[in-house]
């Protein structure tokens, strides 16, 4: 059972960034291969802002969300906007270039040496048959929360509408008057900042190299595949399915060091039984 604890902090933690980056996907037509990068790259800002300058940990996440929300905004504007019209293998192999030049750019910066936050050791609490920690009850609380929000958000508020108008139909949505561009831009919005965050809970829970996001992105597509390309509970659940089977290969010492590769496994089967995925795809928010 300790093993299943972890797994649902795994998933936790990848919940918030998958249902991102299905929302992504689907608004936007393309998988975005920068999406695993931005994530590291924000985890990097917090580095930057709680180590080397020696903010407190809360606002150099504040500090490093807002930056990588606008970065969002930037990348849309300049690399995948005017290319928009070029198809989604263009904007996929332009996320790729972009992907690489941030990745790069970490590596020549921070070195390729784990990076750690200043932040407190905290000793494991026993709850049941569960260890956790209490900042890792504190991320499960606030991915799952977060998650709810943008939920609401799509649901409840004019933009969420907004969006879902123009990720089902977009000339529909436009003859309806809907401001596609401004959903656009808020999809890019939302969905940077929760990459940035699921950068912050990871290398909270492990450690942050330039290699975090690439793997991270890995364990993202698995979660969306296995729960239906651009369904958003989907890629909840599957997030939360990756998290638990993954860390279970603890439980076999032969599998331990093959999380990532039981993941793709996972991920394979679920294409070659259902390849709509275990919820289906792009079927409501």
């Amino acid at each position: 059972m300790i093993y299943v604890g972890f797994g649902i902090i795994s998933g936790a933690v990848l919940a918030l960034p998958a249902v991102g980056l299905s929302l992504l996907c689907r608004n936007s037509k393309f998988f975005n291969l920068a999406y695993g990068d931005q994530l590291g790259l924000t985890a990097y800002f917090v580095l930057l802002f709680n180590v080397s300058m020696g903010l407190s940990f809360i606002v150099s996440v504040a500090f490093s969300l807002v930056i990588s929300s606008f970065l969002g905004l930037v990348f849309y504007w300049v690399v995948f906007k005017p290319l928009r019209g070029r198809g989604p293998l263009v904007l996929l192999i332009a996320s790729l270039g972009l992907a690489f030049i941030i990745q790069n750019t970490e590596l020549a910066i921070w070195g390729p040496n784990p990076q750690k936050y200043n932040v407190p050791f905290e000793t494991g609490l026993r709850l049941g048959p569960f260890i956790v920690t209490p900042i890792q009850l504190v991320l499960i609380a606030l991915s799952l929360a977060l998650t709810g929000s943008i939920f609401a958000l799509l649901r409840y508020t004019g933009i969420g509408r907004a969006m879902r108008a123009t990720s089902d139909n977009l000339e529909l949505a436009t003859i309806k008057g809907v401001d596609t561009e401004r959903a656009y831009m808020w999809t890019w919005i939302i969905c940077s900042a929760t990459a940035g965050l699921g950068g912050v809970f990871l290398a909270l829970v492990t450690t942050l190299t330039p290699w975090t996001g690439f793997t991270a992105l890995l364990l993202l597509f698995s979660a969306l595949i296995l729960g239906g390309v651009g369904n958003l509970v989907g890629a909840l659940v599957g997030a939360m399915i990756i998290g638990i089977v993954s860390e279970c290969a603890g439980i076999v010492p032969v599998l331990a060091p093959y999380k990532l590769a039981l993941a793709f496994a996972i991920m394979f089967i679920c294409l070659l039984v259902r390849p709509s995925g275990i919820l289906g795809k792009e079927r409501g928010f």
